[in-house]
């Protein structure tokens, strides 16, 4: 068969209208690419979960830690992935360009090399990728720089959210397939924890930080 055939390959992502002219259908089913993905993911907690019990650290303060050493490796290999091979992805077979061309089927920016999505997913994996790890290791550490690197890190991620949410939400979503399991659970759900617990703990280190200041502003007063 000739290579050629790809570009009049039509290709399953909404808009309909788009052009992907180098498409390449997965050769993965979903259930394969999740089990594969979830597994990994499962992996990465358990192993950063042992880690931290080597510590006596209380039972919030080790998911933290497994929270952010998750983070440090999905923004710099899943999306860093994204970031240096997006005009490629939609006619690649590696299982990464696999898993994007699935999460896809809830927002086709991923395919189409959308600006924005470029450019937000590079920051993600420039600074949050290796700002995870150095929370994490701050946490593990017991480093005084924890709260204000957790702060900074968790407040770039929330707002990386926010706006990859309100981009496409504000124009009626054109980018999600039809599919409410593809908008619910891809979609919405899935990058709601990139809303929730950075939030949490902002909240958590603000007042962590506010109540260090506190006191010393108070023992300068006696």
């Amino acid at each position: 068969m000739s290579t050629t055939t790809n570009t009049t390959l039509p290709h399953p992502y909404y808009p309909q209208t788009l052009l992907l002219p180098h498409y390449i259908p997965p050769q993965l089913t979903m259930p394969e690419i999740l089990t594969t993905f979830f597994g990994a993911v499962a992996v990465i907690f358990l192993a950063s979960w042992t880690l931290a019990t080597r510590r006596s650290l209380p039972v919030s303060t080790r998911l933290v830690f497994v929270w952010f050493v998750a983070c440090g490796f999905i923004h710099g290999v899943l999306e860093g992935y994204f970031a240096f091979n997006n005009r490629e992805i939609a006619g690649q077979t590696f299982f990464l360009a696999e898993l994007w061309k699935e999460y896809a089927y809830s927002d086709s920016r991923y395919m189409s090399s959308d600006s924005f999505v470029v450019i937000m997913e590079g920051i993600t994996a420039a600074l949050w990728g290796p700002g995870s790890f150095m929370v994490a290791y701050a946490i593990y550490t017991n480093s005084p720089a924890r709260h204000i690197l957790q702060f900074l890190i968790s407040t770039g991620q929330l707002y990386g959210d926010v706006l990859y949410y309100l981009t496409t939400l504000l124009e009626g979503a054109p980018h999600c397939s039809q599919s409410p399991f593809h908008f619910w659970f891809y979609f919405v759900f899935l990058n709601s924890f990139w809303i929730v617990i950075p939030l949490a703990l902002m909240v958590s280190s603000a007042r962590v930080m506010y109540g260090a200041l506190a006191k010393d502003i108070k023992s300068k007063k006696e």
